[in-house]
């Protein structure tokens, strides 16, 4: 926290005065106050007083020199982060430098102290839940933008991304929604398959994705990844809508659960297990594909949950591109984590002799099944004792990774309830075979996501 006493006097009357601070790296928020006698209050026999003597205006310039807002002296506090600004300043990740306050004099009847409290909020990582897959009414879906994001609030998610059909009018549409971050996002949507794309600036891109051949294919690709965009191979192995534009296209992430789990999701998981045996980093991630509510299918469901620096956009696409990523069945499902030594989800950790891990278990019910899964297949199975936070020690071996998946019996039916990203090892002996078998793998790592037990 920077305190500033700055005095003025009838000299400084309309003129704008700059006062430089530094802005720290990895700051999620800047949050400004100052105070300053503006009205004099004065006892006289008939009461009181009240007069006008100063006026101090407040504007604010980030560090390459650009208005990032003003607001007069209408407001004695205001604040700017990516992810919410008071109104009338400009929603921008906060960057390191030198910025500058800005006070504009406007009245001084003789002299006037004005104090300034400048705090800097720091980033820190933590969880945040949202849907990256869902429609409106500029493809197939029946909601307005604005009735999307009113419905994502409601239900009480962090972020959502708007992944219409081969379009990205929805983007136009997102305004200033507070406490909701809204990815500009479009599906790519072939008769050979769909995959998002994720954006990280405004997300008007109208380059054409009506692609007949796969060089048009590429071109799209290359045009989106030229934007910053991440790209998520969606419903991989639908039965209706599979991928089938080949997996050497350079998505960083693979939509693994669409929807209400179904053996369709198992397939893409298998396969996804497949590709991380191989040495691929895809990213797990899960969507709803909202259009509409209907039965097993409705905002947050799955839920993912990314461990972020903050909620901004920029941000939380960041964490997703990292890995640090698990889903849940629904927002208010179990949120399942994973550590090895001082890595968490999507970063590595050394392999040594009694490292240790441990899978914990937000929101966990009596008789919960949880499978630790590793690069060598199924390595152990624990089951729930009791409900609320459940911590599950787990020895490490020599492996190039480990991930967790939880299964819950709801309605009479083992259904997947969560699973994570994995937590990488290195140094393991690279020496070790891979057990992969086209889809299936010899380790058993296929497990039913609905059964009628």
């Amino acid at each position: 926290m920077i305190s500033i006493l700055k005095h003025y006097g009838k000299c400084d009357e309309l003129t704008y005065r700059y006062i430089p601070f530094t802005v720290a790296e990895y700051i999620e928020r800047i949050e400004v106050t100052y105070s300053y006698l503006r009205h004099r209050i004065t006892p006289t026999p008939q009461g009181q007083k009240r007069e006008e003597v100063n006026i101090i205006d407040l504007g604010l310039l980030d560090q390459a020199g650009e208005l990032c807002g003003w607001s007069g002296s209408q407001l004695l506090s205001i604040h700017v982060a990516e992810s919410s600004s008071t109104p009338g300043y400009r929603r921008a990740p906060i960057k390191g430098g030198t910025w500058h306050l800005i006070l504009g004099i406007y009245k001084v009847q003789d002299e006037v102290e004005v104090t300034v409290t400048i705090t800097q909020v720091e980033k820190r990582r933590r969880s945040f839940k949202g849907d990256l897959h869902m429609h409106t009414v500029n493809s197939d879906g029946v909601y307005t933008t604005a009735e999307v994001i009113q419905l994502a609030k409601s239900t009480g998610l962090d972020f959502i991304a708007l992944t219409d059909h081969n379009n990205t009018e929805q983007n136009k549409e997102i305004g200033n929604p507070e406490h909701i971050t809204v990815i500009p996002a479009i599906e790519y949507t072939n008769y050979k398959g769909h995959a998002n794309f994720y954006f990280p600036d405004d997300g008007i891109f109208t380059v054409n994705p009506l692609s007949n051949t796969g060089e048009e294919f590429s071109h799209f690709v290359a045009s989106a990844k030229a934007r910053g965009a991440l790209m998520c191979f969606n419903h991989p192995f639908d039965a209706c809508c599979p991928w089938l534009l080949g997996f050497e296209a350079p998505g960083e992430l693979v939509e693994v659960w669409n929807g209400f789990p179904k053996p369709s999701d198992l397939e893409a998981i298998a396969w996804w297990h497949d590709q991380l045996c191989a040495g691929r980093r895809l990213v797990a991630v899960g969507g709803s594909d909202t259009h509409r509510i209907e039965q097993g299918r409705s905002w947050g469901n799955p839920t993912t949950h990314i461990h972020a620096r903050s909620s901004g956009r920029h941000d939380l696409l960041e964490a997703l591109r990292e890995g640090r990523v698990s889903i849940s069945a629904a927002p208010d499902a179990a949120i399942l984590n994973l550590a090895i030594g001082s890595a968490g989800l999507g970063e590595s950790e050394r392999y040594r002799e009694g490292l240790e891990g441990i899978i914990t278990i937000e929101g966990a019910k009596m008789g919960d099944e949880v499978i630790l899964y590793s690069d060598d297949g199924e390595e152990e199975r624990f089951t729930a004792e009791f409900a609320g936070v459940v911590h599950l020690p787990f020895p490490v071996k020599d492996r190039r990774f480990y991930r967790v998946e939880l299964y819950r019996f709801t309605l009479g039916m083992r259904l997947l309830n969560a699973l994570t990203n994995p937590v990488y090892l290195s140094g393991a002996v690279e020496s070790r075979s891979m057990k992969v078998v086209g889809s299936e793998m010899e380790s058993g790592v296929r497990v039913s996501l609905v059964s009628s037990e």
